[in-house]
């Protein structure tokens, strides 16, 4: 069934709309209006405006938040003020701040001593001074790579006939990797004959000292002593965390709070007197909570609520809330896929979850696939809270029940007798 709703308008002292919100509102499913909207009658209301001044600090906790193992992102119940905790981010925020710098930069330097051992490591087997090959001034020297295939073609056919010196440094299943050296004066011509060959030329910065081995040795013992700077820093960073953790997750919880606070106001107005500015909050709540509510805030001499039961004089529509018992509930899924029905219209869960079931169990009636379907189901939804299982359970209750009526199990017609008839029998004698 549809549960009642009542509209409230909820006011008090403007600069008291946080202690409220926390104090009451957190407590009880409340569908707020825009408070303008809803007042249109009334005068002198103005929109309550403010800008979060902490939404960057909520966004940079939430962000140092997600650093913290998951373990141990439980939200901490210490109570701090809210400048306190913009405070504790921003410390926290800057000294992980300084050490990511670092990081980031150490992160790049090792990217760049990474990509020069990428660029000799093809290089390997060419045992001579790299230094000294780049520094040629008479002699051309071009390193890259070309395919077996044209390899192949080039030293049976070409390289005998050209004035070049090539020497093949390393091959895959793929490429031959190598070197050539021609003399400055033909290096054109030599070059247009290699790139015939689908040549791809591999361009090797003046930064290598030794052999291309002693250079990936010498790269590799850099990388590695960058990689433990790295380690270093992030271990400063996971133990900054974790010695500011409880501060940091309290902080998180009051900016959320606070964030929160500020979403509602988007919704609230304010009077425009001088002196004594007021709140106005407008929303639906149920009936059962519009009363704990009034009850609770009865000795509250600064909050004050009026309840309108006549809908008609309210500007916005009512709230579909569904309300069934505990056994019909899982149902609700079907009519949420299909769309709530209005506040004043009929809710179809019961009736859709005895016909489901019966029909399921009329269609379907077998005593050991039924009891499959009821416990089955029964312990999906005890695990895993899925609305899905529960209606499974509910319908394969039905379905051992037809299972009896059938005398049906697993199929079986001939292992227990039927209490009310045995379909396939029926089916086949027909009256007439």
């Amino acid at each position: 069934m549809i549960e009642k709703m009542k509209f409230l308008s909820i006011t008090g002292p403007k600069d008291d709309i946080d202690r409220v919100i926390d104090t009451y509102l957190s407590k009880y499913e409340i569908h707020l209006e825009n408070a303008l909207s809803e007042l249109k009658t009334v005068k002198d209301l103005r929109p309550y405006i403010e800008t979060n001044p902490y939404k960057d600090a909520y966004q940079r906790a939430i962000e140092l938040a997600e650093l913290l193992p998951q373990s141990s992102q439980a939200g901490s119940r210490k109570k701090i003020p809210i400048q306190q905790a913009a405070r504790i981010v921003t410390e926290i925020g800057e000294q992980v701040k300084e050490l990511s710098a670092k990081e980031e930069a150490i992160v790049s330097e090792q990217n760049s001593f990474q990509q020069s051992l990428e660029r000799i490591l093809p290089f390997t087997g060419l045992n001579y001074d790299l230094s000294s090959i780049l520094q040629f001034k008479y002699i051309k020297f071009r390193f890259g790579r070309i395919s077996h295939e044209y390899y192949n073609k080039f030293v049976n056919y070409v390289y005998d006939t050209i004035d070049t010196v090539l020497y093949k440094c390393r091959e895959d299943d793929e490429y031959v990797w190598l070197v050539y050296f021609v003399p400055e004066t033909i290096s054109n011509q030599i070059d247009a004959i290699y790139a015939s060959m689908r040549f791809e030329r591999f361009f090797l910065p003046d930064e290598y000292k030794g052999t291309p081995l002693d250079a990936i040795h010498s790269l590799e013992d850099k990388i590695s002593a960058l990689q433990f700077d790295i380690n270093s820093i992030r271990k400063q960073m996971s133990e900054l965390l974790a010695s500011r953790q409880d501060e940091l997750l309290a902080a998180l919880n009051e900016l959320e709070v606070f964030s929160t606070n500020f979403n509602v106001r988007k919704l609230a107005a304010c009077t425009k007197q001088k002196v004594n500015t007021f709140y106005i909050l407008c929303g639906w709540m149920s009936n059962r909570d519009a009363a704990a509510f009034q009850k609770e805030i009865s000795d509250d001499e600064k909050t004050f609520c009026i309840m309108e039961d006549d809908h008609n004089k309210i500007m916005s529509k009512p709230p579909t809330k569904l309300q069934n018992p505990g056994l019909f509930k899982p149902f609700e899924m079907f009519i949420q896929m299909y769309g709530l029905p209005a506040y004043n219209e009929i809710d179809p869960t019961i009736l859709i979850g005895i016909t489901y079931s019966f029909l399921f169990g009329f269609m379907f009636g077998d005593v050991g696939q039924g009891m499959c379907l009821l416990f089955g189901g029964f312990l999906l939804y005890q695990l895993k809270k899925v609305n899905l299982a529960a209606i499974i359970s509910c319908c394969g209750f039905f379905s051992t029940i037809f299972g009896f009526l059938f005398g049906s199990v697993f199929g079986f017609e001939n292992i227990i007798q039927a209490v009310w008839l045995r379909p396939m029998e029926h089916m086949t004698n027909l009256p007439l």
